[in-house]
């Protein structure tokens, strides 16, 4: 799928792997340094997505992935963890950033998902213990939702995300498209809202 924003190599060193035309802002590259995705608790995991108010991002419209690759077949697989959309809540942090006409849909991993990406976590833990040569990713992508109203042109994002409760959001993403992304399948993943799937938007309460 080419809905892939961002993609992080777990290796003595992370390093940044950026899709198509995706914007990491430099201060993140910096906040990210010490970041290993192996020791980030899934449970606390958050992904903020700041769209314009026209756009539904529905549920498990972010997905999670951590993946390890190498010449060993038998050690090569790939998780991926949808997120579900936390009903009811906004990130307090985050909306002195909102325009009038903007929205903050939040995600979060459920139990099952939680557990599944700490089984993953585990698996490669396990594999650089034993110097199996390769590399691991994790990946963070947006795909499936709606808007209100005729098709735009563009429909631009910005993803935020918290990896433990501890630390703020980090702006993992500036100004994506969510369309482009997609092309040429944009149509299979984005329609027009219709009144029953526009019941189940997130409103605008703080959590």
């Amino acid at each position: 799928m080419r809905s892939t924003l961002l993609r992080l190599t777990i290796s003595l060193a992370i390093t940044l792997i950026i899709a198509g035309c995706t914007s990491i802002p430099i201060s993140t590259m910096w906040k990210l340094r010490n970041f290993d995705p192996l020791e980030a608790d899934p449970s606390h995991i958050r992904i903020a997505v700041v769209t314009d108010e026209i756009v539904q991002l529905k549920d498990d419209a972010v997905t999670l992935e951590l993946s390890f690759e190498s010449e060993f077949p038998e050690h090569n697989f790939k998780n991926k963890s949808k997120a579900t959309v936390k009903a009811n809540s906004v990130v307090d942090e985050l909306s002195h950033l909102l325009n009038s006409e903007q929205r903050i849909t939040l995600f979060y991993l459920d139990t099952d998902a939680a557990h599944q990406m700490r089984l993953s976590q585990n698996r490669i833990r396990i594999i650089k213990e034993n110097d199996v040569k390769g590399r691991g990713s994790f990946g963070l992508s947006i795909h499936t939702g709606c808007f209100k109203g005729p098709k735009p042109n563009s429909l631009i994002a910005n993803v935020y995300a918290q990896f433990s409760p501890d630390r703020g959001y980090i702006k993992m993403i500036s100004n994506i498209d969510l369309l482009k992304q997609l092309e040429p399948h944009q149509e299979e993943f984005w329609h027009e809202c219709s009144a029953d799937r526009e019941s189940n938007s997130t409103p605008h309460a703080i959590e």
